[in-house]
């Protein structure tokens, strides 16, 4: 299903359930998957803080149409933009202490501005 990277040629296979210390804020995270829209298959990234308390998760879910979730700040949610038709996509995740952007092989197609108090509180930590 998934591979992720820190640069564009330097794939490494994902080992599920195995925390990566990696920031998020300074680098952003890509993840390169072959599924297809209405497979239901999933991508979960969990984040945490440098200390280790759980801020949140960040799924993908290739239902039809394809939604995403941030916990504790939305529901399963149609991505607002059209994902590009390729089968094979290259997911770029940003954070900042204010927004969570998802590209998809270069088109932008969420940037989420964190709203709501619990939302706000967990996702402005530091990863």
């Amino acid at each position: 299903c998934c591979s992720m990277s820190m640069t564009l040629s330097d794939w490494t296979d994902v080992t599920r359930s195995v925390k990566i210390d990696y920031d998020m804020e300074a680098y952003p995270l890509q993840i390169k998957t072959d599924s297809v829209a209405g497979s239901n298959e999933q991508v979960y990234v969990s984040l945490y803080t440098a200390a280790g308390s759980y801020i949140g998760n960040i799924e993908l879910k290739f239902s039809n149409p394809p939604q995403y979730y941030i916990s504790y700040c939305t529901a399963s949610t149609p991505f607002p933009e059209t994902l590009p038709a390729e089968q094979d996509k290259v997911w770029t995740i940003t954070k900042t202490a204010t927004a969570l952007k998802v590209e998809c092989n270069g088109v932008e197609v969420l940037n989420y501005l964190f709203s709501g108090s619990n939302c706000v509180t967990k996702w402005s930590q530091d990863v």
